[in-house]
């Protein structure tokens, strides 16, 4: 349970979120959270999000258009006196002791902001749901502790200091957040990973959905980032192993494409298969500890086609950015 004189606000953003809405306020509540400690922005939405936080006594701010989450948040923080403000995502459903375990990353006063991350039972059945999901705790669970971006699912951060910077970034859309954390960096603020703070992620993953976030969502952006030199490569999910990865994949693709007038070149393709596989053999096992050896086995054409998504989001991106100079 939180401590009651514990000085922090909660900002969740909510376009089109009935369906999710009212698990994540009411697992808010029921770990402690005063329901008037709650700021939902409302972005828009035609359904009964506006009208599930008011019935649960929820602070309601209503936008008349969808403003997309970096607005919503930065107009929920506006509503908030707190010298704290938490971050969560409409979708997530924070554990009992996971703002506890947030909010106690700042008993460091050189800790500007902190975040958490999702837990091992996504909701969504889906071996394609499964695997996005605990792709993300895998991430955030094998990061260094002190972080370089910032993560809004289930984040939080001194108001002061996000007020200082700006707040979220409408034209990063997407990574505002991701943003965000490197701008505080540059600042030579702390941003803490609180691996043990977790949530259940609740969205239910596609492939088009999972490809088009990769692609647009994920990998453009973070380029830009990248080749502004805002960020290094090896941030998160940018290093030598994951470079690795999207060369097998591309070389496997290529050696699809040429097997017609090259006999050798299935060979090939499988011993890429095996690398692929050797490369990304600890995240594998996470999953086949997790799920077992469906969920592992499974997963790996969709971990495939993630790295697809990431090679040809920052191929798009180098491109634009050298057309532009």
């Amino acid at each position: 349970m939180l401590d009651a004189s514990s000085d922090f606000q909660v900002v969740v953003p909510a376009h089109q979120a009935a369906d999710t809405l009212g698990r994540c306020l009411q697992a808010l509540i029921d770990g402690g959270v005063d329901p008037a400690q709650i700021v939902v922005v409302d972005d828009g939405s035609t359904d009964q999000s506006g009208q599930i936080a008011r019935d649960l006594g929820a602070h309601v701010i209503r936008n008349d258009e969808a403003l997309r989450p970096a607005k919503a948040r930065n107009a929920g923080v506006a509503a908030c006196t707190s010298d704290l403000v938490v971050f969560v995502d409409a979708d997530v459903v924070p554990h009992a002791d996971a703002l506890p375990r947030l909010l106690a990353a700042f008993e460091d006063p050189s800790v500007s902001a902190a975040f958490g991350s999702y837990d091992t039972k996504p909701e969504a059945p889906s071996i394609v749901s499964r695997y996005r999901n605990l792709l993300h705790f895998h991430v955030h669970q094998t990061a260094r502790p002190e972080a370089e971006t910032f993560w809004t699912g289930l984040g939080a951060a001194r108001r002061a200091r996000f007020e200082a910077l700006g707040g979220f970034a409408s034209e990063w859309e997407n990574i505002e957040d991701v943003e965000f954390g490197v701008r505080l960096r540059a600042e030579g603020d702390s941003i803490r990973i609180v691996r043990d703070a977790q949530g259940t992620h609740l969205k239910d993953w596609t492939v088009p959905s999972m490809f088009k976030t990769d692609l647009f969502g994920r990998a453009v952006p973070w380029t830009r980032l990248i080749m502004a030199g805002r960020l290094s490569p090896e941030t998160l999910n940018g290093g030598t192993a994951h470079r690795a990865s999207a060369l097998c994949v591309l070389g496997f693709v290529f050696l699809l494409l040429v097997s017609p007038f090259w006999g050798p070149s299935l060979f090939w393709a499988l011993v890429l298969v095996c690398c692929f596989v050797a490369i990304n053999a600890r995240f594998l096992i996470s999953l086949y500890r997790i799920g077992g050896l469906r969920l592992a086995v499974g997963a790996v054409p969709y971990h495939a086609l993630h790295y697809l998504a990431a090679s040809l989001g920052y191929g798009r991106a180098r491109l634009v950015y050298a057309r532009d100079g």
